[in-house]
């Protein structure tokens, strides 16, 4: 059975990888490009890009949060370290900066909580404050404990869309029924407001007193906030069994279709079809699609409103054309990437190259694809 599952036994050690690839690629719409490795790292996930040029990243395994200069050079002392359960699938994964960020510092991560003698290990957002590289004053802002103590299908990332409201997708925690059960948090992506230093249901949500946005998802890793369009979109990426791995528009309300008695190129049994949505592609044998992100830097024209996403199991990025609505896809490709693999994260950097986290047995790293067209 292939699971979106991370080693639990392999603590990367920053071995060395190959060489800098110098090669130039181009792809089917004319845009060539380099890929590089851009820095050695101990298993990074999500990598944010700060408004000076900055990139912060996690580390799943050590419950670090890090800090790269625009040069490339990283702060030999992590930001922030918090007590993270690192096993399979758990750890250090999501981070977004706060739409304030360049006046507050915060910074937004969600991580899986160690379990206590009291208490369950949680699918935890934690925010913090940054100053000059330094992390302190972590405050716990949501936790859903983990009842089962489930070690897979965690999700999951956090997002700001412009209006300041925070995204949060998390996994169903190894329960098919989670994804179905509006009372509670797991199997979902959810939407909060921040409101006098707590997270609330943001206005508008679909169900009532609900922090919930969409529902019937099994391990939805990633997600992106998409504005190139005339109306924000939210696309993701979430995780099958053996089939129908699956990235989906993620609309208000609406219902994905995992749970119990799910059917490959079906859903789960006796749902509600009324708010059923089905995804823009599926892929049959699983892939693990991961890192997802629109393509919204003016250095490429050819790939603005583009879609990019990683693959665990094959290392791949594909990139998605849409219709104009945004709500179809219209064709799909491969990049070759020269052996490099994408396997976690992937973020659009400033000067308008695509990062993403590579991790094998034998190490991890950022790797950098620079179109020849960017900075």
């Amino acid at each position: 059975m292939r699971r979106l599952i991370f080693s639990i036994l392999v603590l990367i050690l920053c071995a060395p990888l190959a060489a800098q690839n110098d090669r130039v690629f181009t792809d089917d719409l004319g845009v060539s490009y380099t890929v590089e490795r851009y820095l050695v790292a101990n298993y990074p996930v999500a990598l944010a890009f700060a408004p000076d040029g900055r990139l912060f990243y996690t580390e799943k395994n050590t419950g670090s949060v890090r800090v790269v200069a625009p040069d490339g050079t990283r702060q030999v002392e992590p930001v922030i370290t918090l007590p993270s359960s690192a096993l399979a699938e758990r750890g250090l994964l999501g981070i977004a900066l706060d739409p304030d960020y360049e006046t507050n510092g915060y910074i937004w991560v969600a991580h899986i909580a160690e379990a206590t003698a009291r208490d369950f290990a949680s699918n935890n957002i934690v925010r913090f404050t940054e100053q000059d590289g330094v992390g302190s004053d972590p405050q716990v802002m949501f936790a859903a404990p983990i009842t089962n103590n489930a070690l897979i299908h965690m999700g999951g990332n956090l997002r700001f869309d412009p209006d300041g409201y925070l995204y949060f997708s998390i996994g169903d925690n190894e329960i098919p029924a989670n994804s179905q059960d509006l009372s509670t948090p797991q199997g979902a992506i959810h939407r909060f407001a921040v409101v006098d230093d707590e997270l609330v249901p943001a206005p508008g949500n679909p169900f009532e007193d609900s922090s919930i946005y969409a529902y019937g998802l099994r391990n939805p890793f990633d997600f992106t906030i998409d504005t190139t369009g005339e109306r924000l979109r939210i696309f993701a990426t979430d995780n099958g069994d053996q089939c129908d791995d699956k990235v989906n528009l993620i609309l208000p309300g609406f219902n994905y279709g995992m749970g119990p008695g799910y059917t490959c190129g079906g859903t789960a049994a006796g749902i509600d079809l009324t708010y059923y949505q089905p995804p823009l592609v599926s892929f049959t044998p699983s892939e693990a699609p991961t890192g997802i992100v629109v393509y919204d830097h003016e250095a490429v024209p050819e790939w603005h409103g583009e879609l990019f996403f990683c693959a665990w199991n094959s290392g791949l990025i594909r990139r998605m054309t849409l219709n104009d609505s945004r709500n179809r896809m219209e064709s799909m490709t491969e990049l070759d990437t020269g052996g490099a693999q994408c396997r976690i994260g992937l973020a659009v950097g400033p000067e308008g190259g695509l990062y993403f986290s590579m991790v094998e047995a034998e190490g991890g790293a950022i790797y950098r694809l620079l179109p020849q067209t960017a900075g």
